[in-house]
Parts: structure tokens; C-alpha cells; sequence
């Protein structure tokens, strides 16, 4: 099958998962879809409507990851905060200039490191708490020195539902 998709020409088989690595598709992080989703033609389409807006989507992430960072009532303040400290303070000086390329790391606030955080993934999966269609989002400072990452997701309406730190 062709997935519906202005950004990429791409087919896929109904019911095998789709993990694709940038240098296969042209894209610029990763792209993957739980096999469960291949054999819907309408979770598909889905698919290809979000890849289209996906750096749309990690900007969004981005925009609540600071709104996250500015409200310690928040609820994903502590993990966002956490992800930013950790990368700022405590890992090796040399790292960190390397994560925060032209700056000195120890000067930056949390909000400005977000804007340094690149989409490393886009995934869709079936959310195993209410069994809808999600898409995932992984975003990171540099992929080849950290493997830390910040988790975005988004339901079927753009909106983010979840936002957790994984590694």
C-alpha cells in the first residue's frame, strides 16, 4: 500500500510494522508505525497527515515544554525540568558544550535549551491506555551523545496528552 502522504513517496505491507531510519526515506529522524495501525486504511491516513505536519507537531511539543517549564504547577514540570537539569549540569562540561553548540551551557535557561531539542522520531501506535491511535514524538539534544529523550504525544487532534523523559 502507498501511504497518504504529501512529504515522502512510501508504501508499506498491510500488517508489518513500518521502522524506517532517515537515510531510507529522506526524512530527517526516524519514522515508525506499530503493525497494528498498517492494516487500517483510515489509521494510515492518519499517519500521513501527521508525518506532513510533523516538525508543525514538534514545535507544538516544544511550545509545552516550555509552558511546562514556566508552571511548577504543571504536571510535567518536574520531569521537563529534571531532563533540562540533568543535560545542563550534570553531565561533563565537554558534553555539554557539545549538546549546546556556541554557548555556555551553564548560562542557558531551561526554556532556551528547549530550542535546541531536534525530532529524532515520529511514530504511531495504538495507546494502550484507551486503545486510540497516538502519535509519538521523541526529542532530543543530539542523538549521537545522548540517548536521553523527552516523549511527546499527541491524539488524533493534534492535542498532547502525555509528555514523559525516557532514556
Amino acid at each position: 500500500m502507498k501511504l497518504n502522504c504529501k512529504r515522502i513517496d512510501f508504501t508499506y505491507t498491510p500488517g508489518e510494522e513500518i521502522f524506517t531510519f532517515p537515510e531510507d526515506t529522506g526524512l530527517p529522524f526516524l519514522f515508525d508505525v506499530e503493525e497494528e495501525l498498517t492494516d487500517n486504511p483510515a489509521s494510515m491516513d492518519a499517519v500521513g497527515e501527521m508525518l506532513d505536519e510533523a516538525e508543525k507537531l514538534a514545535e507544538k511539543a516544544k511550545a509545552a515544554l516550555k509552558a511546562a517549564l514556566a508552571d511548577e504547577d504543571s504536571p510535567c514540570h518536574g520531569i521537563v525540568t529534571f531532563f533540562m537539569e540533568f543535560h545542563r549540569d550534570e553531565v561533563d562540561a565537554d558534553i555539554a558544550a557539545e549538546l549546546f553548540p556556541g554557548t555556555d551551557p551553564a548560562k542557558l535557561s531551561f526554556a532556551e535549551m528547549v530550542d535546541f531539542l531536534r525530532l529524532k522520531r515520529f511514530g504511531s501506535l495504538v495507546d494502550g491506555e484507551d486503545e486510540q491511535q497516538a502519535f509519538i514524538l521523541d526529542l532530543s539534544f543530539n542523538p549521537e551523545i545522548t540517548d536521553e529523550l523527552m516523549v511527546v504525544y499527541f491524539d488524533l487532534n493534534k492535542e498532547i496528552f502525555c509528555i514523559t523523559h525516557e532514556s
